[in-house]
């Protein structure tokens, strides 16, 4: 013991002679540090003082500084924060910051190449910077790039401590935009965390977040959106005025419109008034087109207001600020100050794109809506879904009957302009922006005139109804089951004195400014105790008969049926509904209209185009939404597509997919009462293949309803 104690103690002596201190001898150090020590001013003054720690403890280690440089770098552990960024990829971070359109693309190529060879020494929040800031960069390369990046930051296992709510936007936005190369698991595990853990983020980050989840139009990604519901309410108020607008147009973007959001972002944003933006053409555009998407009405005082206030902007306004305000106008009601507007953007209507061209469609229909509600007012089913205000109305016929004339003056003058411009401009839009299109013009009754469309409003707010839903005394309830029951045509507006017979394409075509103001020197009486609608209408319980197709319909056909890939759910419901409405499954065989569709494939192929889309819907039944899944499956039973061989199939999974998410409690009440229409349609109208289906599957899934 006193051997062991006598070498101990002299290597100790020995240690303090040569000066040199182990880790344990504190002594000598602490005589040498202030009693106070200073403080940082300032971030910048705080990392330079924590690098000359490091470098001055690195000095007394044995370990060579480029080995300890990589050693830091890649330590995640406790006593670095994630967030210290290596002057690697600091370097490559300015340097993309610093890229413009005058960067000569050789330089932009070596950049790109010598991020491709360090993305393995990158750490997180590195690899989320770099892909982001590679957004901003016009190379066709960076997906090239991105690909790897993204790899790469999934398969760290550290990477969700980064995900605050900067670079879980940033992150979003980079798999937005690069969608090619992004796997749909990535999107679904940021949407998986963020649904859950998000109230301790700024409601900037918020609202960032939720304007880049709106973008994916999948069910995975999108239903996170209703975890945002409390804390929208709750927190409104923090954020800023220009946020507001893109809060509201987003959710209603996605689908997602709960009316109590919409009233707290409007109470929220009339708290405003007095600042400085609050009468901004873009906030208001935006604004209103997210409540009439939200069916909510802000009341004629504010418009009458915003009007006030927007009215001598409207000149200098860029185009589609004037066109939101426009087509929001008119949606809402607002009728009176309506053509101000569109005369802004019909004189200049050269210098519009597809995106002015497709508002000029939803116009004409808000204008048919309108008008064939004041038409038929005596016999429209009131709906229970709509939070909208009833717009105010006077009770001189003079005025109500000015009204009318002058908007249908206007529904043929964006008639005329969509006939005439629109075909030059199908192919500047997207695939899902040509089925929007496509789903609008098949709306207006001068296109297609005998429509067939939802019987009734299904008990989903998110839906318009396209046409006003009239009642009979003589209609005969359809019986449970039928397609019938879903689907009706909607031959009873041709006794409209604007929209009915009489009315055609052509007079839309040879439309001049002359021939309305000598259309219309006489009023338009609507007086339905002179002239029941019951004497007018013609009682026809035969479909119409079928006519050509305008050569406009017919374009948009073409134009989706090599692109029906690149549909979202989203775009084929709405594609679906567009057929439904045109009678399609009659005109499929290209007998009447041989060039209905590509003679390439329907010369050597049988219902070229229903394969197609059957075969998209069974791809992305699992990115569907439960409201768009419905409505997708409804439009199949007229157009015919459970005939063809991948329906059972798709029904098999669709059947498993419900009854995990009945499972899960992820059906609302209506939800589970139009699954079960849905099935009972499809025993009726399809037994053989209801027959196949799993008996204890359906059960458990009919139980639950």
């Amino acid at each position: 013991m006193i051997v062991l104690w006598s070498s101990t103690f002299s290597q100790c002596l020995r240690a303090l002679r040569s000066g040199s201190t182990g880790p344990r001898s504190f002594s000598a150090q602490v005589d040498k540090q202030p009693l106070v020590k200073a403080a940082s001013l300032s971030r910048s003054d705080w990392e330079r003082s924590r690098r000359n720690a490091e470098d001055a403890y690195a000095q007394t280690r044995p370990v060579e500084p480029y080995h300890r440089h990589g050693l830091m770098r890649n330590h995640t552990g406790f006593g670095r924060p994630q967030t210290h960024k290596s002057k690697t990829g600091t370097n490559f971070i300015a340097k993309l910051q610093s890229v413009s359109g005058s960067t000569p693309k050789s330089d932009v190529s070596n950049l790109l190449m010598e991020i491709s060879q360090h993305i393995d020494e990158l750490n997180a929040y590195e690899l989320v910077d770099i892909g982001y800031y590679l957004t901003r960069v016009n190379s066709p390369d960076c997906a090239q790039v991105v690909e790897p990046i993204l790899h790469r930051f999934f398969s760290l296992p550290e990477r969700h401590s980064c995900l605050n709510g900067v670079y879980i936007h940033r992150l979003l936005r980079t798999m937005f935009i690069y969608q090619d190369v992004t796997y749909r698991v990535w999107v679904y595990e940021v949407a998986q965390i963020v649904g859950i853990k998000h109230k301790h983020l700024l409601m900037r980050d918020v609202q960032l977040i939720i304007d880049d989840l709106s973008l994916f139009y999948d069910a995975a990604a999108q239903s996170v959106l209703t975890n945002f519901e409390d804390i929208i309410i709750k927190r409104a108020h923090e954020l800023e005025i220009s946020r507001l607008p893109l809060v509201i147009h987003a959710l209603g973007r996605s689908g997602y419109n709960t009316i109590q959001v919409a009233k707290v972002i409007h109470e929220v944003y009339m708290q405003n008034k007095g600042h400085p933006d609050f009468y901004l053409c873009h906030h208001i555009g935006l604004l209103l087109k997210g409540y009439a998407t939200f069916h909510f009405h802000p009341g004629q005082e504010f418009l009458d207001d915003v009007w006030i206030h927007l009215k001598d902007s409207i000149k200098t306004a860029e185009f589609k600020y004037i066109s939101w305000l426009g087509e929001s106008f008119l949606k809402l009601g607002y009728v009176k100050h309506a053509p101000e507007v569109l005369d802004e953007l019909l004189n200049k209507q050269h210098l519009l794109s597809h995106l002015e061209f497709t508002d000029f469609i939803s116009g004409c229909w808000s204008i048919q809506s309108y008008l064939l509600a004041k038409e038929f007012r005596p016999y429209i089913k009131a709906s229970e879904n709509t939070e909208i205000h009833t717009p105010v109305e006077t009770d001189d016929p003079d005025e109500n009957n000015a009204t009318v004339q002058m908007l249908y003056r206007y529904y043929k003058k964006l008639a005329h302009v969509v006939m005439v411009g629109m075909p030059s401009k199908i192919y500047n839009s997207t695939p899902p922006y040509r089925a929007t299109q496509f789903e609008l013009l098949t709306r207006l009754l001068v296109i297609y005139p005998n429509p067939r469309d939802f019987r009734d409003i299904m008990p989903l707010r998110k839906y318009d109804a396209v046409y006003p839903l009239i009642t009979f005394p003589s209609m005969m309830e359809p019986r449970r089951g039928e397609i019938d029951y879903i689907f009706k045509n909607h031959t009873h507006l041709q006794a409209s004195k604007l929209f009915g017979d009489g009315h055609s394409l052509n007079d839309i075509l040879k439309y001049t400014d002359e021939s309305s103001d000598a259309e219309l020197l006489g009023p338009l009486e609507l007086n339905h105790e002179l002239e029941p609608l019951s004497a007018k209408l013609k009682v026809c319980d035969k479909e119409p008969k079928l006519q050509p197709l305008p050569d406009l319909l017919k374009q948009y056909l073409h134009s989706l049926f090599f692109r029906t890939p690149a549909l979202a759910p989203r775009g084929i419901r709405i594609m679906l509904q567009g057929l439904v409405r045109i009678h399609f499954e009659q005109r499929e065989d290209c007998v009447m209209e041989p060039d209905l569709l590509p003679q390439m494939k329907t010369e050597f192929y049988s219902r070229p185009f229903s394969r197609t889309i059957i075969r998209e819907i069974y791809r992305k039944l699992a990115c569907y939404n439960t409201d768009d899944l419905l409505i997708t499956l409804y439009c199949m039973f007229p157009l015919r597509l459970f005939e063809l061989e991948l329906a059972p199939r798709l029904l098999s999974q669709l059947t498993g997919m419900w009854l995990h998410q009945v499972g899960e409690g992820l059906l609302t009440r209506e939800q589970r009462q139009l699954i079960s229409l849905f099935y009972d349609t499809l025993r009726i109208n399809e037994n053989e293949l209801y027959n196949r289906l799993d008996v204890q599957e359906l059960q458990t899934i009919m139980h639950s309803i």
